[in-house]
């Protein structure tokens, strides 16, 4: 029996017939596959009859809100007393779509304190220990593999429209609409199942690919046209992205989704990186073609980390001294772990 397998049937037997507390926490700027995750396993908890609460130390993007439980959503940056709260009083804490207390931005202090037992639920490499760990690397989202830890729990009966829905949404986003990471044959059988057992996938794909404004339209026009560049000595294309730009183009949560895969359809770019400038802090996404690991890159020089082609990191400094960053660091990249 693999690990995983022993790991579900854990936390199976912890559940069973007990009133808990639950929390689900998802990771700094959650994405689709998070997002999913959130609405998925909230209502799966939900359904078996626990006290269950959605929590996040920013604010999910607003395409994604129409998922099922995600409007009553919980923010730490408008409500950080009851999110102490709810993880203080939790007994089970879900970690989801992400593999350590450190992505999960302004609630990292508060759930390593808190007397409840950690689950992380993932697919990322290096997952921290913590009392459950539930993780495979192998599959395409986190959102497949919740398919299998909450049919193993509950039953294929729990999986309707709205669970069903959440799971196709973390898939679909997490393989760029199934054109990467999505060469498994059982991922294909997860959405065949979640087919016949209600997903709406014509109205997923309109909230996912047919719900743009004309604001974030021009804001990715912007970046296309006056903000990409490429190294002059490597493949790599980067899209630095000012706050005073987000805030020309009335940025919401979400507009810049998918941006920074654009590059990579030029045939000599094997790298992208957008470096986007926040309140708080700079955010840089990294994706790459092939086995190329950016993960390594973001991980080494830029406080992240992620999978092989998909990468985040964070930096408090200037957009500027971050951008000079990426650009001094290609060279060791390259040089380390792609042989250029």
């Amino acid at each position: 029996m693999e690990t995983i397998d022993i790991e579900i049937g854990r936390l199976r037997e912890r559940l069973q017939g007990q009133e808990l507390k639950t929390v689900i926490i998802p990771h700094i700027s959650a994405d689709g596959d998070a997002v999913g995750a959130c609405s998925a396993f909230s209502e799966a908890l939900l359904k078996a009859g626990f006290d269950c609460h959605i929590l996040t130390c920013d604010y999910f993007p607003e395409y994604l809100v129409w998922l099922k439980n995600i409007k009553r959503a919980i923010s730490y940056q408008n409500k950080p007393e009851e999110c102490a709260r709810l993880i203080g009083d939790a007994d089970l804490i879900f970690m989801l779509d992400h593999n350590t207390t450190k992505r999960e931005g302004d609630l990292e202090g508060l759930v390593k304190a808190a007397k409840a037992e950690k689950v992380i639920i993932d697919h990322h490499p290096g997952p921290e220990a913590v009392d459950y760990v539930i993780s495979d690397v192998r599959v395409s989202s986190t959102c497949e593999l919740l398919y299998k830890v909450i049919t193993e729990i509950w039953g294929v009966d729990v999986i309707d429209t709205d669970v069903a829905n959440a799971l196709y949404t973390g898939i679909n986003t997490d393989t760029g609409g199934l054109s990467h990471n999505s060469s498994r044959p059982q991922t294909y059988r997860v959405i065949a199942d979640l087919l016949e057992r209600g997903l709406d996938k014509e109205s997923v794909h309109h909230y996912l690919y047919q719900m743009n404004k004309l604001s974030r339209l021009r804001l990715i026009g912007n970046a296309l046209l006056n903000k990409l560049t490429v190294h002059p000595d490597y493949p790599v294309a980067l899209i630095p992205i000012t706050l005073e730009e987000l805030n020309t183009y009335n940025y919401q949560d979400g507009d810049l989704e998918g941006l920074v895969n654009i590059p990579l359809s030029v045939e000599n770019i094997y790298v992208s990186v957008q470096i986007t400038q926040r309140k708080e802090r700079v955010k840089l996404s990294f994706r790459s073609k092939g086995a190329i690991p950016v993960n390594e890159w973001a991980k080494a020089h830029f406080n992240g980390g992620g999978h092989l082609n998909a990468a985040g990191g964070q930096m408090d400094l200037p957009l500027d001294e971050v951008v000079k960053r990426v650009n001094e660091t290609a060279a060791w990249f390259f040089e380390t772990f792609v042989g250029a």
